[in-house]
């Protein structure tokens, strides 16, 4: 690291997570609604190309990791603002394409699964992803030694001499490949959001329908209330 051992990679890491947070979120809800207008199948082609923006920078993020830890942080906060950009829109999404009586239930649906299979789950995964990419370099390590040496003391020897540079080298190259799965996982989901763009308009379009009705409905029963009780007075 370039500022030396005092430098706590959390810390600034959770700084640069805060401010692209602070940056990202606002920054989706303004060009959605500067948008939206003019283009009304916007929100999804946003949110899709959050996620699609973000690739390129946590793979750039994942390969300086090693080597300039001022870079791979600029990669981080540009990756975590194209994410957060897309908290609020898909929020917004969620209300205008569902009924009002079931707008709650699908907000909570929502936030439950992009918890559960993002910040909650995804950490599980990528875990369990490296450990299976670690058992596998040191199986090949292994492997190698045993061909390269020529006994089995000079291996053992040899294995004594490199183990603990080794075992972070593995440590780091099995965690950072399985960070990439992440990558494609974005990919699949930036394509789900392009795609929705197609059907964004008529579900709104149709929900609007069911409220319009539902206002109409409501209007022609108060009107008959009020008639009611008109009578109701005469009468009396």
């Amino acid at each position: 690291m370039p500022c030396g051992p005092c430098c706590s990679v959390s810390l600034v890491f959770g700084l640069v997570a805060m401010i692209a947070g602070v940056v990202g979120v606002p920054f989706g809800a303004v060009v959605s609604s500067f948008l939206r207008p003019r283009l009304p199948y916007m929100d999804p082609c946003i949110c899709g190309a959050g996620l699609l923006l973000s690739v390129p920078c946590l793979t750039g993020a994942a390969f300086y990791a090693s080597g300039n830890f001022i870079v791979c942080m600029v990669f981080v906060f540009f990756a975590s603002v194209s994410l957060n950009w897309t908290w609020a829109v898909v929020s917004d999404m969620s209300l205008y394409v569902v009924v009002p009586p079931r707008r709650s239930t699908a907000q909570a649906f929502q936030i439950l699964v992009s918890h559960a299979f993002g910040d909650a789950g995804s950490p599980y995964l990528v875990g369990v992803i490296s450990e299976s990419i670690k058992a596998y370099y040191a199986d090949s390590v292994i492997a190698t030694s045993s061909l390269n040496s020529t006994s089995v003391i000079a291996a053992a020897l040899n294995s004594t001499v490199t183990t603990s540079s080794r075992n972070w080298d593995v440590e780091f190259r099995s965690l950072q490949y399985a960070l990439f799965m992440t990558c494609i996982v974005e990919v699949i989901g930036g394509a789900f959001f392009l795609a929705a763009a197609k059907y964004v308009v008529k579900d709104k379009a149709t929900v609007d329908l069911a409220n319009n009705r539902s206002a109409l409905v409501h209007s022609y029963a108060d009107e008959a209330t009020n008639d009611d009780s008109a009578t109701s007075k005469l009468t009396h």
